[in-house]
């Protein structure tokens, strides 16, 4: 009998995270509701008995004030009668304030527990409350295993600093007094959600292109821990035609001269990524893969994000790919993608859900190179070409199944 896994996600109140949530409680109610994913899709993974949705127990934290039911009318993704359906489940549901050293950009009432750098001592004392909501959630809803998923808004850039670089330096930092933590600004919340779910042997998900667990410092923790890794920044839709067809374009020896993209969307998403600095930290990540398939990088690439709030969870695409052949005849390709933001990549946290808790029952620890197929910017990337990203999961898992 297939046991219950608990998922506690950061951001648990936002657009993707209660897509998921409503998926699983619908799954679990109605068994003639089927909702696919792509692991599901691949007969090669057929025969490894994952965890299904409906066996997913959820919880998490967040800094909004609205509940889950206000959140999902909010976010307009999930049809009304499944809302109705499942807003007594959704009361149930295990939700804590979310911790905060700089607060979001966002116009959502915030919490008022929430729980702020202010009212600690130390980063390590808003650890020890994330610690100690793992443990209660464990009790809550019985089980042992337990993934973090990390769905919050996107942060600003960090620049790399010492403690990062070194556990102790990194604990250092978290005993400091709190003003003076805050005044290095060397590590966000992030990295204090990921420190405590490491600790607890939480194998963890960065679905977010911001910086985490993707430091040596808490890598080092991982492996001591024996934690499996995976991020980041998932890949739901423009960046990932951008790897689908880039490839294509390689394949058939086209030059690609430039490459437009754009985007629009009026989710929370969106309001956060119309802020500058956390805008950037989101590009970077989008912008990367081109090179790195086709081989060179002396073509006018531009990734430009708008936030344009009537478009809700229903993001635009544009992109306009120039390139040549032969006697350098210029072409053109016209790219226009709309797409439910949610509806994409909740399916895709489900599964990394599925296969964190399959690898962590194997045995495996630290970074999980093979999941790259999932994200903008995979750690410790060996290449960006989606096909050969698929294709290196299920050599890995081949490999995984012979050794055992």
């Amino acid at each position: 009998m297939q046991q219950n896994v608990g998922v506690l996600i950061i951001g648990v109140k936002g657009a993707v995270a209660t897509t998921l949530m409503s998926a699983s409680l619908s799954a679990l109610s109605n068994k003639k509701q089927y909702f696919a994913l792509p692991s599901e899709q691949d007969p090669a993974f057929s025969d490894l008995a994952l965890v299904p949705l409906s066996a997913m127990r959820f919880g998490g934290w967040d800094v909004a004030s609205a509940s889950l039911a206000e959140s999902i009318k909010h976010h307009q993704v999930i049809p009304l009668h499944t809302q109705m359906e499942i807003n007594a489940q959704l009361e149930q549901v295990f939700v804590k304030p979310g911790i905060t050293l700089v607060p979001a950009p966002i116009h959502d009432e915030l919490d008022p527990n929430l729980r702020r750098a202010q009212q600690a001592k130390t980063l390590r004392e808003l650890v020890d409350t994330l610690r100690n909501d793992i443990k209660a959630f464990k009790v809550k809803e019985q089980v042992e295993q337990v993934v973090i998923l990390d769905l919050s808004s996107t942060a600003p850039g960090l620049d790399d600093a010492d403690c990062h670089q070194s556990l102790d330096l990194f604990e250092q930092v978290l005993d400091l007094p709190m003003d003076k933590a805050l005044e290095l600004n060397t590590i966000n919340e992030g990295m204090l959600y990921a420190y405590a779910a490491i600790t607890e042997a939480c194998p963890c998900i960065n679905f977010t292109p911001s910086k985490t667990f993707d430091i040596p410092a808490l890598v080092a923790l991982a492996e001591q821990k024996l934690v499996p890794l995976c991020g980041k920044d998932g890949k739901t839709g423009q960046t990932l035609y951008k790897t689908a067809i880039a490839p294509m374009l390689k394949q058939r020896a086209l030059q690609v001269t430039g490459w437009y993209s754009t985007n629009i969307l009026g989710n929370r998403d969106g309001e956060v990524l119309d802020h500058p600095a956390h805008r950037k930290t989101k590009i970077d990540s989008k912008r990367a893969v081109l090179s790195d398939i086709l081989g060179y990088d002396d073509f006018d690439h531009q990734v430009h994000i708008h936030y344009y709030k009537p478009r809700g969870d229903e993001k635009e695409a544009w992109d306009n790919v120039d390139f040549e052949g032969w006697f350098g005849v210029p072409m053109q390709m016209k790219i226009n993608w709309l797409g439910s933001d949610s509806i994409l990549a909740a399916p895709l946290a489900a599964d990394l859900i599925r296969w964190m808790v399959y690898l962590s029952q194997q045995g495996e620890v630290g970074v999980i190179e093979a999941l790259s197929s999932y994200f903008k910017s995979p750690l410790q990337v060996q290449t960006h070409d989606f096909f050969a990203q698929v294709q290196d999961l299920r050599n890995y898992i081949a490999k995984l199944n012979h050794q055992n």
